[in-house]
């Protein structure tokens, strides 16, 4: 089966049996970036914001459940506890019920919250606020750790599929008292 014909078939035979493999591939990959949008978005905004030391501020954790139905969310947070203070966490309206009340603990947060059963949330909107201190003319970021989980109804893994962290900077400004160093004492 060395005749011309005979190659020229072998050769058809390869060249649509790589098309058909190109096809499957990019097939494969479109399906894996769509897979990748879907799932729970977590955000804290600001983003970015510079306070006055001293002063209280509110950073706000929005949800975007884009497709998925969420029951339950466990939120682990890690800050400079030398740079800002978390004063407190009030649950917004998204997941109402807490589940494990808020802890602090050197730099870090925890809190899990759940949507009023038998109602999963699936929506957009607030799901906590922080009020947050500035401690020192010094920057943190406030980053969602790898501890963080989304439950997503149908979905026996991690639902989280992003996150943006909010970069918080100190600063004094005039009219801002200056920590004085203490005077020494004297004996008499």
């Amino acid at each position: 089966m060395n005749t011309p014909f005979a190659r020229l078939l072998i050769a058809f035979i390869l060249i649509g049996g790589l098309g058909v493999g190109l096809v499957a591939l990019s097939l494969s990959q479109d399906i894996r970036s769509k897979a990748g949008n879907d799932g729970t978005i977590l955000t804290l905004l600001p983003a970015a914001k510079t306070q006055t030391v001293g002063e209280k501020f509110s950073v706000v954790i929005t949800m975007n459940t884009k497709t998925d139905a969420i029951s339950a969310v466990e939120l682990h947070l890690s800050y400079d506890p030398t740079a800002i203070q978390i004063v407190s966490f009030t649950p917004g309206t998204q997941l109402p019920v807490i589940l494990v009340p808020e802890t602090h603990s050197n730099g870090a947060i925890a809190v899990t919250l759940a949507a009023n059963p038998p109602t999963p949330f699936k929506g957009a909107g607030v799901l906590g606020i922080l009020t947050v201190k500035a401690l020192t003319a010094k920057q943190s970021t406030i980053s969602f750790t790898g501890a963080t989980q989304v439950a997503a109804l149908g979905k026996n893994t991690n639902a989280l599929a992003s996150k943006t962290d909010s970069t918080i900077t100190g600063v004094i400004t005039a009219g801002t008292p200056t920590p004085k160093p203490p005077r020494p004492t004297r004996k008499l």
